[in-house]
C-alpha cells in the first residue's frame, strides 16, 4: 500500500491557487496523467493562464466561477469541466470565507495521425 498524506506532501502556490501534487508519485506507477488538489483562497482569483496539456477541474468543494476561452459560468462541488488545451482559463473563488478546491488532471494529447 502507497500513502500519500497531507501532513508530508509539499504545497507549492502557483497561478494563484494552492497546490499539492499527486501524480507523478515517485516510486509508484506512472500514469499517461498528470494530477494536482488545488485550493483558490476566499475572494482570489487563479493567475489567467494556458497551457499544452488538455485538462479536467473535477470541483469538490467551495463555488466560484469559471471562464474557460470566451464562456464562462458558476460552480460548485461535483462540477466537472474539461479544457482543451491551448485555451486561456480562470478560476474565482465567490466565497468571502471558504476555499474552492478541485482535483485538476492533465495530459497530452496523442499526435493524431
Amino acid at each position: 500500500m502507497y500513502v500519500k498524506t497531507a501532513d508530508s506532501d509539499e504545497q507549492i502556490r502557483k497561478n494563484g491557487c494552492d497546490l499539492r501534487q499527486l501524480y507523478p508519485w515517485d516510486g509508484v506507477v506512472v500514469p499517461p496523467w498528470n494530477s494536482t488538489l488545488c485550493s483558490i483562497r476566499p475572494t482570489e482569483s487563479s493567475t489567467p493562464h494556458e497551457h499544452a496539456t488538455d485538462e479536467t477541474f473535477i470541483f469538490t468543494g467551495g463555488e466560484g466561477h469559471v471562464r474557460i476561452g470566451t464562456e464562462e459560468r458558476d460552480v460548485a462541488a461535483g462540477d466537472v469541466i474539461y479544457i482543451p488545451n491551448g485555451t486561456n482559463h480562470i478560476v474565482t473563488n465567490t466565497s468571502d470565507a471558504d476555499a474552492l478546491t478541485f482535483v485538476s488532471i492533465y495530459w497530452l494529447q496523442p499526435n493524431e495521425r
